[in-house]
């Protein structure tokens, strides 16, 4: 049995491990719950979450690699695992970015 997703609506985080860097550090509020699917490059399949970008003019990047197109987007889709929790469940603010790892990763995933 797949465990529950670890996030609850509304809540806020950051993006992080995102395979392009400029969505990495991305502000979002959690907006709806979309369900477990398959992502591109993540070889089991993930809770998905539709997120939109707190910053006014922050966008995410998502790559079509059939299509060959780059777009943003100020709402998306987004893998609970590039996600890290910013804030509680409850509203109130939690701010520890010391698991947020700097580095280049080098996956297939399409944020």
């Amino acid at each position: 049995m797949r465990s529950p997703p670890k996030f609850n609506q509304g809540e806020i985080a950051i993006t992080v491990k995102t395979r392009f860097r400029e969505n990495r550090g991305k502000i979002v509020r959690l907006q709806e719950y979309l369900g477990v699917h398959d992502w591109p490059g993540i070889s089991v399949t993930v809770h998905v979450w539709l997120v939109e970008c707190l910053c006014p003019e922050t966008e995410l990047y998502y790559h079509y690699p059939y299509h060959r197109d780059l777009k943003t987007a100020h709402f998306g889709q987004m893998p609970e695992c590039f996600l890290q929790r910013i804030s509680t469940p409850s509203g109130q603010g939690v701010l520890d970015l010391q698991g947020v790892e700097n580095r280049i990763f080098d996956s297939d995933v399409s944020v």
